[in-house]
């Protein structure tokens, strides 16, 4: 009998173990790498024309787990701004380079000329996970392009995805109501964004139009990465392009009073 209750025992302690052991969707999610370094050259005119496309994106491989397979879905589409009824990645991005070609193939792209005399545009194209937690991943989206003028372009773009719902979050999913008048969190990133760069005074950060905390602006894209966390502004947001696009990073404890409840129960529970 002794022997017996004895095993009973045992085996509850290793099913317990086991499930302590047991990991999430995101935890076990395996990375595709897709890399593509491709020229498209015009119709009209090869030997000159030419659009060269840079492409690597980190992607989570579909398996048996559905979850796995949603977030592969809302990245692709988020990545090219489609609807999807799959994950075929590799018809979605031939359309991309294609669109992206053709919008140029016209003949004021024969103004377009570098060192060499050829007419090259280009894009590349860069998305990674930036954060990853039991149920909480971030995403970096970062697309720049040539196709003439003084410079590139760039379109940086960051979301957030909650494995524990199964979506891709809006910024009314994870904070208080009315998150962009709040002047709490204005302060506190208006004097972050000082700190980070050793500014004295608000005029050195050379914002536009910006007198006081009430002044400036909350940028609506945020991303999450181990400790903090973060607001993304792009070029022109809060000052011109020469002074660089900052991101201004909370740490988690400090931000935690913006968040919604229900958000910081999954994620940030003590």
């Amino acid at each position: 009998m002794k022997i017996k209750n004895l095993l009973l025992l045992l085996s509850i302690v290793l099913f317990f173990i086991g499930c302590g052991k047991t990991k999430t969707s995101l935890e076990k999610m395996e990375i595709e790498d897709v890399e593509i370094n491709q020229t498209k050259y015009y119709e009209d005119n090869p030997k000159y024309a030419s659009y060269k496309f840079d492409i690597d994106i980190k992607l989570p491989k579909c398996n048996d787990d559905t979850t796995i397979c949603q977030l592969r879905k809302t990245i692709i589409e988020s990545i090219f701004n489609v609807n999807i009824d799959t994950t075929n990645l590799e018809s979605t991005i031939n359309l991309y380079m294609l669109e992206k070609a053709d919008l140029f193939q016209e003949p004021g792209v024969s103004n377009l000329k570098n060192n060499n005399g050829t007419n090259q545009m280009w894009t590349n194209l860069k998305a990674n996970f930036v954060y990853t937690d039991k149920n909480l991943c971030s995403y970096i989206i970062n697309e720049e392009y040539f196709t003439g003028g003084a410079h590139s372009n760039k379109v940086k773009y960051y979301f957030v995805y909650d494995f524990s719902t199964g979506k891709k979050l809006d910024n009314e999913d994870i904070f208080i109501p009315n998150i962009k008048e709040n002047l709490s969190l204005k302060k506190i990133l208006l004097n972050q964004l000082m700190k980070q760069e050793n500014a004295k005074q608000i005029s050195e950060l050379n914002l536009f139009d910006v007198g006081s905390a009430k002044d400036f602006m909350i940028s609506p894209i945020i991303y999450f990465d181990s400790a903090n966390l973060v607001f993304a502004y792009g070029d022109y947001d809060i000052r011109a392009y020469a002074y660089g696009a900052p991101e201004i990073k909370i740490p988690i404890s400090q931000a935690k009073i913006f968040l919604r409840e229900d958000f910081k129960k999954r994620h940030f529970a003590e």
